[in-house]
């Protein structure tokens, strides 16, 4: 048998584990065409990860308890799970929810909830799917996208599909115009696979790496924004990340903290700072705090 991934063999060692089997390293190493050491090894990192959950006879291993779903996934996980399994419509597919996840997903529904803003429902799983494949494989594609005025016809690179404020983006490079560029999901209306094949940009899989909002710009140097948050509402920004680069840096004598984010367009921190203004400032760059009092007259000037 052909060697598999180290990574594939300890996750299928970890389910059979989880069934109740009783796994013997010769048999393993045989199974997997590596050494008995190999597999020796492996136990040694599952038992870091996961604790002392097995019972050794010889050199045969079982596990004395159940674990893998119930005590590995925590409750974030499976309502995560859970929210991916409805804004797919996949609750009715039995062929892709598996009676445990299903029951998981369950199990965490009765006791969470998610009240937010409506999330966008992917009802064309075919056109997702397609995406999938042309993602998996690194297949060129030609699509046809909803704009306001009418459609258009892409050639795309598609590198992944990115879930941003509630909403799902397809995200990579533009060929006809060869930029970087988010797709709504919800606006393409065909998508076919060209015969070519793409190799993947490294700095466009960096980038992908780092987005945050849909506004991010590849290509332009970061930004380092600081703002000045006030004493009153500091908890909020010490509980909860508003972006993943967020960090607190400094508390000032009086309470107040700063708090900096790293950003490639300014447009990704505006709604954060009109959210909480007058309780923020910004300390920098100043041609955030002209965008901002640009976005306030606008806004004030749309009331009069």
């Amino acid at each position: 048998m052909s060697q598999k991934s180290s990574l594939y063999r300890t996750v299928e060692i970890l389910k059979e584990l989880n069934e109740g089997k009783q796994l013997c390293v010769i048999n393993l190493a045989h199974r997997y065409g590596v050494s008995d050491r190999t597999i020796r090894r492996d136990f040694v990192l599952l038992k870091e990860c996961f604790g002392d959950f097995t019972t050794k006879e010889g050199d045969c291993y079982r596990a004395y308890k159940r674990f893998l779903l119930e005590d590995v996934l925590c409750s974030a996980e499976l309502m995560t799970l859970a929210n991916i399994v409805n804004l797919f419509g996949l609750a009715s597919m039995s062929s892709h929810i598996s009676d445990d996840t299903s029951d998981l997903i369950k199990k965490s529904l009765s006791i969470y909830d998610f009240k937010n803003r409506p999330f966008e429902n992917m009802q064309n799983r075919e056109i997702v799917k397609q995406l999938e494949h042309a993602i998996k494989f690194n297949k060129e594609i030609k699509l046809e996208y909803k704009v306001e005025r009418g459609k258009v016809k892409r050639v795309f690179n598609p590198y992944k599909i990115l879930f941003l404020n509630e909403n799902f983006y397809l995200v990579g490079e533009n060929c006809s115009k060869g930029i970087f560029e988010f797709l709504r999901v919800s606006m393409i209306v065909e998508i076919k696979e060209s015969k070519k094949i793409f190799y993947k940009d490294a700095d466009i899989d960096k980038f992908i790496k780092t987005i945050q909002t849909p506004w991010a710009t590849f290509g332009r140097e970061n930004i380092r924004v600081r703002l000045r948050v006030d004493k009153k509402v500091r908890k909020y920004f010490i509980l909860k990340q508003y972006l993943p680069s967020q960090k607190v840096v400094h508390t000032f004598e009086n309470g107040d903290i700063e708090v900096t984010y790293t950003i490639s367009n300014l447009r990704e921190i505006e709604e954060l700072i009109l959210k909480w203004l007058p309780d923020v400032r910004i300390i920098s760059p100043r041609n955030l705090q002209k965008m901002i009092k640009r976005v306030m007259m606008k806004k004030l000037k749309s009331l009069s």
